[in-house]
């Protein structure tokens, strides 16, 4: 077992130690999407803002398929089916592209203790996990499942996690799945670092205080 100190010292080293090239999946289906206007998903005001982690460096950890837990690289149990985006508790979270609510249920306990919540949305092509948002994300909006959102429209609300857990699925997926370590992708699990880079790129920025411009329809 590892001691306090070994695991405070693995923690701290996340940030300049990159995972193993052989502990990172870097041929798995990738979601991909073919609307003209799309958002990148968190509002906030860092500077880091539109860092996407990915192979090989997969700094800190955050990118997709990265061992889990990261107290327990030595013997990992599973892996990191999203990608983390930077951001701060309270920054909102907005639609990528058009879409349809699926589900809302909690996911993640933050260290606070905060329980977070998954959000699955509907694109097409694809289904998105705009994961560890608060969870009066959608009752503070006005927002059900099953409600139509639009590209740019707010939709949730950064946790305690200060961070956004993306995660893309297959259209047929209303939950998240589990990955485990030693077994294969699950099927309905797509790389969203593609499409997280290209909305890096080239997607629409919205800052604290802006909204999305309505778009003829």
């Amino acid at each position: 077992m590892p001691t306090r100190r070994s695991l405070l010292a693995a923690l701290t080293g996340l940030a300049s130690a990159p995972a193993s090239h052989a502990d990172i999946v870097i041929d798995a289906p990738a979601a991909r999407s073919s609307a003209a206007i799309r958002y990148w998903p968190v509002v906030t005001a860092r500077e880091d803002w539109n860092v996407v982690s990915a192979a090989p460096d997969c700094l800190r950890l955050r990118c997709f398929s990265a061992p889990r837990p990261v107290s327990r690289l030595d013997n990992p149990t599973r892996r990191h089916v999203g990608v983390d985006l930077f951001a701060r508790a309270g920054d909102a979270v907005v639609a990528i592209e058009d879409g349809r609510i699926l589900n809302f249920y909690p996911f993640l306990r933050a260290s606070t203790g905060e329980m977070s919540y998954a959000l699955i949305v509907g694109h097409v092509g694809y289904v998105a996990n705009y994961g560890e948002i608060r969870v009066t994300s959608l009752r503070d909006r006005g927002l059900s499942v099953g409600d139509v959102v639009q590209g740019g429209t707010e939709i949730g609300e950064i946790s305690d996690t200060r961070q956004l857990h993306f995660e893309t699925y297959t259209p047929s997926a209303t939950r998240n799945s589990a990955w485990r370590y030693q077994d294969a992708r699950p099927a309905r699990v797509l790389d969203p670092t593609p499409l997280l880079l290209d909305l890096a790129a080239h997607g629409r920025r919205l800052l604290p205080g802006e909204t999305a411009i309505a778009e003829p329809q």
